[in-house]
């Protein structure tokens, strides 16, 4: 009997010494969310890293290595300042069926491109604007170049808007609509290809035939735009 307390005293106090040193463990640091948008709905391929419980970046729940054929959809962005000082953009991303989702650093995504589409919004644009009548031409074109490079999509298509209410001729408003509704729809993943090149939609001879001059105006007005977060 006297033993056994004996055994019973000792491991009470061996667990009381431990619990007693045990050091302190720190928790994980959360990142600062400096700033969040919505995004334009877009499939993407996650090439590595991981994605969080949310944009404090505290909890991991999934391994992107384990996904590496999964289309996952952006919806928000959020720039956050992470617990080493950097600053970084993450994307909420949630798969076809919502039941792997999270945030992940935008570097590790890939975007997924439709050519065929795009390469048809870009000569949807280029025909709507190469057939407006003269002067409503020549003003498309001084707003591409006049675009800033602060500017974002919004503000092109905000411009697009006021042009149209000083047009009177119905066949040049139907164009500027077409114009407006294809930068709307297309105009997010345009900015992301032309700022990659556009060898993802046009190389070689091809393109000193299909990319002229109203393309290339095109092209650098989208381009000194703001890049999507």
């Amino acid at each position: 009997m006297m033993k056994k307390l004996v055994i019973t005293i000792l491991t009470f106090g061996f667990g009381w010494a431990l619990l007693a040193f045990q050091p302190n463990i720190p928790a994980v640091r959360a990142a600062t969310v400096i700033s969040t948008s919505q995004l334009a709905k877009a499939p993407y391929h996650a090439v590595s890293g991981y994605l969080y419980q949310s944009a404090a970046l505290k909890k991991r729940l999934h391994n992107a290595d384990h996904y590496p054929l999964t289309v996952f959809y952006a919806d928000r962005a959020a720039t956050v300042r992470k617990t080493n000082g950097n600053r970084a953009v993450y994307y909420r991303v949630t798969n076809g069926n919502h039941r792997v989702h999270g945030w992940i650093w935008r570097g590790y995504l890939v975007r997924i491109i439709n050519v065929q589409k795009q390469r048809a919004a870009i000569n949807r644009l280029v025909s709507s604007i190469d057939r407006l009548s003269s002067p409503n031409k020549n003003h498309v074109l001084s707003l591409l170049q006049s675009i800033g490079r602060h500017d974002v999509l919004a503000d092109l298509i905000k411009d697009f808007n006021q042009l149209s209410d000083k047009i009177s001729d119905n066949n040049d408003l139907q164009k500027i609509q077409t114009i407006i509704d294809t930068l709307k729809s297309d105009g997010q993943t345009l900015i992301a290809i032309f700022n990659n090149g556009v060898n993802k939609l046009y190389t070689g001879v091809i393109a000193l035939h299909h990319f002229n001059e109203l393309a290339f105006s095109l092209a650098n007005g989208l381009l000194k735009l703001v890049a999507p977060l």
